[in-house]
């Protein structure tokens, strides 16, 4: 966000800075002759602050502003000739770009017209994608074009070079539009001509050239098949190219010690209450009980064969469907319920479709459903799941494979939380070419209230007051009684992969994985909320692109008020999507608490996940890893165990395919014997202690782990440690 904030600065002195220098300036005066019936030249291009110098040879003329031979009444209206030989008009500092002036008498009958262009050099620079994506409603159409506009921001002149090409009907109009954001229509602002490219410019009144800026102009292409439009383009900003500087690496220091292994694709852990174990979800549909004091797990339940058939290109390749999320009821203890979300086929009636049901090529790529299942004996620690037990609470259609969201957990209100992604594709939008893409409307689904997807949703398991009547919608939801679908509990999600509430203040926690640029870390999320999604990406501003691919600017765009940005986020430099993780309440890697953890799935899709935590202002920075370069795998989630305890969820195929899959429990790094996450001389003593008086360092430091000082990794912590000790000392 600091970064943020000093880019949006340095532009904003940028763009100062000219404006001082277009100010400071020395003007000039630009001579026209009028002779012969003719001004000489009749066109010129000037800066605001110069002078137009008319100069009279022969005839009698006037320099009269306007256009079709009309006085526009705005500039000037001279008349020039053998009385009033000169005439001098100062051009205004600002707001003026395009003056087109002529001579009264001679305007028809000789043509005898020019233009003033007035430019400052200070520039807004635009990108326009054309095409039926974004015609209203949708066009199907092979036709495409592709354009760049400017807008100088001191004199509001505005130009345009647009081509376009593959229309199916013969053209018979072109306009740009204004004001109307993508999804709307309005009326035209300025006429064009027809053909191919369109090359022009004028100059706009101040209330325009800010709707240009904040996105809300288009340029429509009709013809005699789409007589509404057959292509249409946003007038956007150009992308940010490089957005945000490198995630920095922090001083802390974690060591990875393994737990359980044989998964296949582990991405979420939790424990039970009144239960030891500690249960991991498996992509793949099993949920497995481990064993945290030697890593034995054990099958506690498979949903393997509800499952949709994993892997988007066949076997091996990668997915983001399957068992995606557990939780166990506050009282699992006495009631032994908890409850999953899986990836199924699309068999059952939804309860929440963004399909059209009158289109048969409509149909769910699967259903996101969540279900409760029980355990007989919750208190005997070899129990496990009544597969007889399954009772659905809710079914619901899945536009595309991706962006599931899947994360389900019970809040400290004793309410089932769960976060749903926004359908997936691609930006959360409908298209027709070059493939088609249903299910996200126009304004797509993380900003419409009215549906579920791309929200977090707050129900109650043991309530019957839903319209399927198999869980209960909470009073004091935020949307109750008011605009937007009960269930939502906020909005404005693109993929909230894994949530999570601290233990300690109840604070929600949700980071949410983004489009083609920029990876978020909100802030604890309240009820009501909106987190951005479409209208932003990270703290930039989103820009729907038709069916090409979607992009960031740094401009202000016309967006819902409210938004909540994010308080750190990093870009595609640093990795491909956010993992959420858990805010750290343990007691072995004590000057840890109070932070929260998270990661990456894979800096380049080569099992080169990345683990990070948001320290002190909210800068978000890498761990350090004890005893490894890196993390060589592929993060899929994280686990929190009953003591506070972090756990590391990774495969090394980044697929729900194999048994590379591991459970890693955080702590603190070797060599870290006072335990204050870093590796320096306040660490000399207690190493002292460690060798000498093993009883005395834990009296001494009860909240370290002992085998912080096994230095060299052979699991004895004796003289032969000093050594690599010192190495780590001085590195």
């Amino acid at each position: 966000m600091r970064e943020q904030v000093w880019v949006f600065r340095t532009r904003v002195a940028t763009v100062f800075g000219l404006l001082l220098i277009v100010a400071g300036a020395a003007a000039t005066t630009h001579t026209v002759t009028c002779q012969n019936f003719a001004f000489s030249p009749a066109n010129i291009t000037v800066a605001p602050g110069d002078t137009v110098h008319w100069q009279w040879v022969n005839g009698s003329h006037t320099a009269t502003s306007g256009t079709n031979c009309t006085y526009d009444g705005l500039y000037f209206n001279q008349a020039i000739n053998v009385t009033n030989q000169t005439f001098d008009w100062v051009v205004p500092s600002s707001g003026v770009g395009l003056v087109p002036y002529f001579c009264v008498p001679h305007c028809v009958m000789a043509e005898m017209k020019g233009t003033i262009t007035i430019v400052s050099g200070v520039n807004a620079d635009f990108t326009i994608t054309v095409d039926g994506a974004q015609e209203v409603p949708m066009a199907t159409t092979p036709a495409t074009g592709s354009g760049t506009a400017t807008l100088d921001l001191v004199t509001n002149l505005f130009s345009w070079n647009i081509t376009f090409s593959g229309l199916t009907g013969s053209q018979t109009a072109a306009h740009f539009h204004g004001a109307a954001n993508p999804c709307s229509n309005a009326g035209v602002r300025i006429s064009l001509p027809n053909g191919s490219p369109i090359i022009g410019s004028a100059g706009l009144s101040a209330s325009d050239a800010a709707n240009v800026l904040a996105g809300r102009w288009y340029v429509n292409i009709h013809t005699s098949l789409f007589p509404g439009g057959e292509i249409r383009g946003q007038v956007m900003p150009a992308a940010v190219v490089d957005p945000l500087p490198p995630i920095p690496q922090g001083t802390r220091r974690v060591r990875l010690q393994p737990i359980a292994s044989g998964m296949t694709a582990p991405n979420w852990g939790a424990s039970a209450p009144g239960d030891s174990r500690f249960f991991v979800s498996d992509q793949n549909g099993i949920l497995w009980a481990v064993d945290l004091s030697n890593g034995d797990k054990s099958v506690f339940l498979d949903v393997y064969s509800r499952l949709v058939p994993l892997g988007v290109n066949g076997p091996g390749t990668f997915d983001e469907r399957g068992l995606l999320g557990i939780a166990f009821d506050p009282n699992y203890a006495s009631n032994g319920y908890l409850y999953t979300f899986t990836s199924e086929p699309d068999t059952g009636t939804a309860d929440f479709t963004t399909l059209d049901p009158n289109d048969p090529n409509q149909i769910p790529n699967c259903q996101s459903v969540i279900a409760e299942w029980q355990v007989p004996n919750p208190t005997d620690p070899n129990s496990v799941v009544d597969p007889n037990s399954r009772r659905e609470l809710v079914r619901i259609d899945k536009p595309q494979f991706n962006h599931n969201g899947g994360a389900l957990n019970f809040g400290p209100d004793g309410r089932l939380y769960a976060s749903l992604g926004d359908g997936g594709g691609g930006d959360d939008r409908d298209r027709k070419l070059p493939s088609p893409r249903y299910g996200h409307g126009c304004i797509g689904n993380g900003q419409n209230n009215n549906v579920i997807l791309g929200k977090l949703i707050r129900i109650d398991p043991h309530g019957t007051n839903s319209a399927n009547g198999q869980y209960g919608i909470p009073a004091d939801n935020p949307f109750v009684g008011v605009a937007g679908l009960d269930e939502n509990y906020s909005l404005g999600w693109r993929n909230p992969w894994r949530f999570s509430f601290d233990s300690a203040t109840g604070d929600l926690h949700c980071p949410d994985v983004g489009q083609n640029a920029i990876e978020e870390i909100n802030p604890p999320v309240v009820a009501g909320g909106n987190y951005g999604w479409r209208a932003k990406e990270g703290n930039f501003y989103f820009v729907f692109n038709g069916d090409q691919a979607g992009y960031v600017t740094d401009r202000p765009l016309d967006v819902p008020s409210g938004l909540i940005h994010p308080v750190a986020e990093y870009d595609h430099g640093d990795g491909l999507a956010v993992v959420g993780g858990f805010v750290y309440r343990g007691s072995q890697y004590p000057h840890l608490v109070g932070k929260y953890v998270c990661g990456d799935f894979a800096r380049t899709f080569a099992n080169d996940g990345r683990l990070f935590y948001l320290d002190t202002g909210n800068v978000l920075k890498e761990f350090k890893l004890q005893g490894q370069t890196a993390l060589g795998l592929s993060l899929l989630g994280f686990g929190q165990d009953a003591s506070g305890e972090i756990y590391v969820l990774a495969n090394g195929t980044g697929t729900p395919f194999g048994t590379t899959g591991v459970v890693l429990r955080m702590l603190s790094g070797i060599g870290d014997l006072n335990c204050d996450g870093a590796i320096d001389f306040d660490d000399i003593n207690p190493f002292v202690l460690a060798l000498s008086d093993p009883a005395g360092y834990a009296a001494a430091y009860p909240d370290c782990d002992f085998m912080n000082g096994d230095c060299n990794n052979d699991d004895i912590v004796d003289f032969d440690d000093i050594n690599t000790f010192v190495a780590l000392l001085s590195s």
